[in-house]
């Protein structure tokens, strides 16, 4: 935890287990993650131990074998051969405990199939603690789908996979920020995750780590409606050059005209800007074309936070009209709708 109202939230819990582990725990009190590591047990114990300060420790000491021994008034000694600290811990007694739980109706999934989604719809995330509704992931499992969702109310990004493991009663949570960047941590491109939900909150099983959080309470808005259903223009486009060109233009943009100017034509794409008292940015590139031509406006980190996580080597781009949302479709089962800004 950040400094906090209940100073044992600071601390790490240490305890010993018979099969020479050892458990250590963080929390606060909305996330918490434990883990086991290998030690050996010379006598069995538990304490609390500032974690920052432990941490600090720690990362200095050379490599090899630290013996941590506790003694009275929770005393905390740390030594290997050739250093001494001696650190003050707390009793366990007023440490929170994390949530009890069964593995039973867990969802097993990859855990690729986890990190990919998130780091595809993560940055879509609201800030806006006003709408707190929107400050995390809407994670839908039913059968055997799987669904991700997060949106600021100016950009949505959707993500839907199919899992191996059908389930018959479904679920929907609502995954805060910071859950997910400190589960994208854990993650690994390999192995599985068991996926374990309770009443309002979540637990990731990953080998010997836990990572329990708090689901954000309350109804995600209808997403659905938000996907636009008509293409009067259809346009694919090498990603990486788009993304460049888009980089490129942006630099000549400003608070006072924010948007780019994107002119969809017969096989290419215009991205422009223009801000009075500074100068004009021009890009083009090639791109297959059909439909309607339109000239649209869009927000370039929107565009950018895209097209830099997706690694899909070409993208296509649904339109409407200039007043309508567009649709950037990558790889099977991802969407990702952009609201467009009016042109100065």
């Amino acid at each position: 935890s950040k400094p906090s109202a209940l100073p044992i939230l600071n601390n790490l819990f240490l305890e010993t287990q018979k099969d020479g582990k050892m458990k250590i725990i963080a929390t606060d009190m909305e996330v918490g993650i434990s883990t086991l590591v290998d030690v050996e047990v010379v006598e069995a114990g538990s304490i609390t131990i500032p974690a920052r300060k432990f941490y600090d420790i720690l990362k200095e000491l050379p490599e090899g074998e630290v013996e941590i021994s506790v003694t009275k008034n929770n005393t905390v000694n740390i030594k290997d051969k050739k250093s001494f600290f001696k650190i003050m811990g707390l009793g366990k007694e007023e440490y929170p405990k994390l949530p009890e739980f069964s593995t039973t109706d867990a969802v097993e999934v990859e855990q690729s199939l986890i990190k990919e989604s998130l780091s595809l719809t993560a940055f879509a995330i609201s800030h806006d603690e006003t709408r707190y509704v929107l400050n995390g992931v809407l994670v839908s499992i039913q059968g055997n789908n799987i669904r991700f969702v997060a949106t600021d109310g100016r950009r949505l990004a959707f993500y839907k996979k199919e899992i191996k493991q059908k389930i018959t009663k479904g679920m929907d949570m609502i995954i805060p920020a910071k859950t997910i960047y400190e589960l994208l941590k854990l993650l690994e491109w390999d192995g599985l995750v068991k996926i374990i939900h309770t009443q309002n909150k979540v637990i990731f099983s990953l080998g010997d780590t836990y990572l329990t959080s708090s689901l954000i309470e309350g109804n995600f808005p209808n997403y659905e409606q938000v996907i636009p259903k008509e293409e009067k223009t259809q346009v694919q486009a090498n990603r990486e050059e788009f993304l460049q060109a888009v980089r490129r233009a942006a630099l000549l943009t400003s608070p006072e005209a924010p948007a780019l100017k994107f002119d969809f034509i017969k096989n290419k794409i215009i991205v422009s800007a223009k801000t009075p008292n500074m100068g004009e940015a021009k890009e083009e590139l090639a791109a297959e074309f059909k439909g309607q031509e339109v000239t649209i406006g869009f927000n370039p980190g929107y565009f950018m936070d895209v097209l830099k996580n997706l690694s899909d080597e070409k993208i296509s781009i649904s339109l409407n009209e200039a007043d309508k949302p567009g649709l950037v479709k990558g790889r099977e089962g991802y969407l990702y709708v952009i609201m467009p800004m009016q042109l100065n």
